[in-house]
Parts: structure tokens; C-alpha cells; sequence
């Protein structure tokens, strides 16, 4: 008789216990191929329980392979299942990131909106309707393309705000800009390559790094891409963040933007416009996108991680018609399609006027929280630093005079409870750094106004 022993007082059911107990016995090779097991009345007599248990267990065990019946016979230990499991290693329990949420630190990070002000019981209402409301069909696989009402107003608000020229079947729905670049690492052939600013954003270049496209910079000046160097050996992509470059903040003025065109359509070029932050411009207009010069040789991507909240996880492309099957099946494989749930509610905010509301009147605190940085910084600082990039989004570039923030500084200043990044770490070649390299990006938009002069007289004391 096999000895089982089993727990009455454990949380696991009985039958559970006894398959347990078996599968073990088999795998570590306790028991033997072709070694018969008692029947389901005699292993439940011994261990005094009903003979259903023990039948449910056997059930299992036939289902996964590790034992067969025979009909008449009995039951039986499989060949071929005997087998030293791996034990999985030691885990490193994964702890909250307190350098982001800890109440000590004062955060300059860039890319971040104000957290405190989303509209989240609008958004939490309009949701909840919404699913209420839902149709049966609306909750099948849906078009990889994404919702065409969403994809309606999205084009309807950029041809209004933006100057786009755009239409719904033109639109891509993704999972945020990160997905967007992902799926445009497609159309970069391995002999090919794709072309980027110098500096320029983590999540393009770890992007491109992770799907294997090779790279090479574009050299940047005051007036952003340095257009006139582009090069013989044309690339397949030109990603560009023309209406405030990251992170300079810079605008690629309308003659280098004609020339780029130019360039993508004399060699079969896509240029990828990542227009990530440009709604939230402070002097003037919001600038005009690329891609309504030409809307076959751009490729715009938008997201709403800045002007609603990066949980949301939901961007877009507006794409040539060239590309739009490939994009379309190359999502299909990807995730189907991005949640429908999301797509509608967001469709709803634009439509209401919600979205626009709150940009407009974000556009207005993140105006005040600029202006009283760089009040902080020009107070404390005087004209030893130097600002720039500051017309637009939520961040802006300050040089120091005689400053050179290595890694041993920028610990320090860490160490203090300043988050805040170098511009150098965000160049792919060092030589081209210059006249960034005594720079930090300041980024203002989930940075409370009361905590800016405090950060501001903690870094003073470190330089």
C-alpha cells in the first residue's frame, strides 16, 4: 500500500492532498513505471475517507498523464514521467519604488503632468456609464485599427488644435507612444537604419535598442536638427520631435522642416513626428504639426500620457496610406487590439468637451509653475545659469556656469532628495554634447509650486 499522508486541518481539500502526494511520488521516481496502484475502495478504506475523493484524485491524475487505467485491471504508474523538477531560484521581492513616491523628495522629473488635477471622478463617472451601457458586440475582438468613434474625434481635434490633416481611417489606436515606436521598428530593415536627435529621449532610444534597429544621431544646434547634414546614405525612419525637441526644448523652424521633407521624399524616407508635449505652449499658438505638410511622408505620433495621465496607456499614430496594413497587421500581432473600455470613455471625454477643458486649464497652472521656477532659479542664481526651451511643455534646460554634473554630483544631489537628470545622459555621443553638457532638464509638471524653492536653494548649496 502506497503510504499517503494527508492533513484534515489543511486549507487543501482532501483530493487535492492525495493527486498531490501521487504526482510527487511519480515525478521523483518513488514509484515506478507500470507499478500498480491501490484501487480507489482500498486507498480509501486505508485512508479513511469516501471512495469519491480518491476517485476525483485518480480523475486528475489520468487527465495530466501521470497515471492510466485499464479497463477491468486497474490503475497504473505512465511511462516517461519520472523527472527531477527545478526548483525555481532564490526571488527578489520586488518593493515599491520610494525614490517615487517618498514624501522627502522633491522631483524635477520630465514628462510627468500634474497627478493632482486629472479629472479622475469625470473620468471614473464617464466610465462607469459606459460600461453600463455597453453593447454586446462592443465586447467581442475588435478592429486592430481601434475604435473608430475615438479615432473620429481624435482627428477631429487635431485638425482643429494641431493643424493636422487628418482622418479617421488614417489613425492607428495604440497602447501609448512606446508601443507606437515599437511597431515602427518594422518597417527598419536589418541592412537599414533609423535616424535620431542627439540628445534625445530614453523611450525612443531603449525602443529602438530592444527591437534591434540600428541607430545613428543627427547632430542638433539652436535650431534643432541640423537638416542640411543629413546624410548621402539615406535611413528608413527620421524620428523628430520638431514642435519642442526632448529634451532641449528647441523648434525645428519651417525651413529645416521643408528640407527634411524634402530628404523623406527624394529617398523613400518616414519621417516620425513624436509630438509628445507641444499643447501645452506658452508664448503664442501651439506650433503647426509636420504632418500636414506632408501626410505621406510623416508619420505623427500623439499620446495622452501628458495631457491626461500615463496610466491611461492609450496613444495613437496618424499614418501614410503606404503603411497603413502593415501597421494595422503588425498591431494585430502585437495585442489584437488596445482595450476597448478605455478607447470609448476616451472617445466620450473628447467629444464632451472634457479633454479640452482640462488642457486649457492646465495649460494655465503649468504656465504659473514655469513662471515661478524660473523666478526661483533667476533669484537664487542670478546670471550664472542660462535658461532655454521654456516656450513649451512641461520642462526646460538650464545651463550653469563652470558646472560639470558628473555621476559623482548628481549622486550627491540624489542623495539630498533632488530628482533631477543631466542632458548629457541623454546623448548618444559625447563629442556632440556641447554646449549641453553643464545642463540639468528641469521638469515642473507634477512638481508642487511650494516645493520649487526649497529644491532650488538645496541644489545652490551643492554647486
Amino acid at each position: 500500500m502506497i503510504y499517503i499522508n494527508i492533513d484534515r486541518e489543511s486549507k487543501d481539500s482532501l483530493a487535492k492532498q492525495i493527486y498531490s502526494f501521487i504526482k510527487e511520488s511519480v515525478l521523483c521516481g518513488t514509484v515506478h513505471p507500470g507499478e500498480k496502484l491501490p484501487s480507489s475502495r482500498e486507498l480509501s478504506n486505508y485512508l479513511n475517507v469516501a471512495r469519491n475523493i480518491v476517485v476525483e484524485s485518480y480523475e486528475q491524475l489520468i487527465a495530466e498523464g501521470y497515471v492510466y487505467s485499464k479497463s477491468g485491471s486497474g490503475t497504473y504508474i505512465s511511462e516517461g514521467v519520472q523527472f527531477q523538477r527545478v526548483k525555481i531560484g532564490n526571488i527578489q521581492k520586488q518593493k515599491n519604488d520610494k525614490k517615487y513616491q517618498s514624501t522627502n523628495i522633491i522631483s524635477f522629473r520630465t514628462g510627468i503632468p500634474d497627478l493632482g488635477e486629472i479629472p479622475i471622478k469625470k473620468w471614473a463617472q464617464m466610465y462607469h456609464n459606459i460600461a453600463l451601457d455597453i453593447k454586446s458586440f462592443q465586447m467581442d475582438y475588435q478592429n486592430s485599427f481601434g475604435d473608430y468613434e475615438l479615432r473620429t474625434q481624435i482627428s477631429l481635434y487635431l485638425n482643429r488644435a494641431r493643424g493636422a490633416c487628418t482622418y479617421p481611417e488614417n489613425i492607428l489606436i495604440t497602447n501609448g507612444a512606446a508601443q507606437s515606436f515599437s511597431l515602427l521598428c518594422q518597417l527598419v530593415p536589418s541592412d537599414c537604419y533609423a535616424l535620431v536627435e542627439n540628445p534625445l529621449s530614453y523611450g525612443i532610444l531603449h525602443t529602438l535598442e530592444s527591437n534591434h534597429v540600428q541607430i545613428r544621431p543627427m547632430r542638433l544646434d539652436e535650431h534643432g536638427m541640423v537638416t542640411s547634414e543629413l546624410p548621402d546614405n539615406p535611413p528608413r525612419l527620421i524620428f523628430t520631435t520638431p514642435s519642442h525637441q526632448f529634451p532641449t526644448g528647441v523648434i525645428l523652424p519651417a525651413g529645416r522642416r521643408i528640407e527634411m521633407i524634402r530628404y523623406a521624399e527624394k529617398h523613400n524616407t518616414y519621417i516620425v513626428e513624436d509630438d509628445y508635449d507641444s499643447e501645452f505652449r506658452f508664448d503664442g499658438n501651439p506650433i503647426q504639426s509636420m504632418q500636414y505638410l506632408d501626410p505621406e511622408r510623416v508619420i505623427y505620433v500623439g499620446t495622452f500620457s501628458k495631457t491626461l495621465m500615463p496610466a491611461l496607456r492609450i496613444g495613437y499614430m496618424v499614418l501614410p496610406n503606404s503603411i497603413c496594413k502593415q501597421m494595422k497587421d503588425a498591431k494585430f500581432v502585437a495585442d489584437l487590439h488596445s482595450p476597448t473600455l478605455e478607447q470609448l470613455t476616451l472617445a466620450k471625454f473628447i467629444e464632451n468637451g472634457i479633454f479640452e477643458y482640462h488642457i486649457r486649464k492646465m495649460r494655465k497652472l503649468y504656465l504659473k509653475k514655469r513662471n515661478h521656477l524660473i523666478c526661483c532659479l533667476n533669484r537664487t542664481f542670478g546670471n550664472h545659469v542660462t535658461i532655454s526651451g521654456a516656450e513649451a511643455g512641461l520642462h526646460f534646460v538650464v545651463s550653469f556656469d563652470n558646472t560639470c554634473f558628473d555621476n559623482t554630483l548628481m549622486h550627491k544631489i540624489e542623495n539630498k532628495g533632488i530628482q533631477i537628470t543631466a542632458i548629457n545622459k541623454h546623448y548618444l555621443s559625447t563629442e556632440l554634447c556641447t554646449p549641453y553638457d553643464h545642463s540639468l532638464i528641469f521638469g515642473y509638471g507634477n512638481t508642487k509650486i511650494q516645493e520649487m524653492e526649497k529644491g532650488i536653494k538645496i541644489l545652490s548649496s551643492m554647486l
